[in-house]
């Protein structure tokens, strides 16, 4: 998968839960507590990239948004399409990037997360990426 190439690595994955509103809930098994890049995973194709925002934004927080349909409307479209695949019997697996360098430019420091967002979905066109 592309993902390999950037280091990606899987991190846990998506299931249908009723109950809640969205109707779906996720596992995480490593980095929950790390800000990085994600991306959501079906039939090895990557549908979705996105990034912990700000500097104190975990991953469990942020997928959070996603179940809990918090806040802007592109939560609630990634969500339906998540549960769309899962009502379909496919598997979405959530994969994460913590770049492991910082950079420097003069004497200030890069957010290597934000600035590896727009070019990874540049390069991996994602479908549920909506570009402008």
């Amino acid at each position: 998968m592309e993902l390999d190439k950037y280091d990606f690595v899987e991190i846990g994955e998506w299931k249908l839960k009723k109950g809640l509103k969205s109707g779906i809930t996720f596992k995480l098994n490593k980095f929950e507590d790390e800000r990085v890049i994600y991306a959501f995973v079906v039939d090895d194709k990557v549908k979705y990239i996105g990034v912990c925002e700000n500097s104190t934004t975990t991953i469990k927080d942020r997928i959070s948004r996603y179940k809990s349909l918090q806040g802007a409307g592109t939560n609630e479209r990634i969500a339906g399409k998540i549960k769309d695949c899962l009502k379909d019997g496919r598997t979405v697996r959530i994969f994460a990037l913590k770049p492991k360098s910082t950079l420097l430019y003069k004497d200030l420091k890069i957010d290597l997360i934000k600035g590896l967002e727009n070019p990874l979905i540049k390069k991996l066109n994602p479908e549920w990426n909506i570009q402008k």
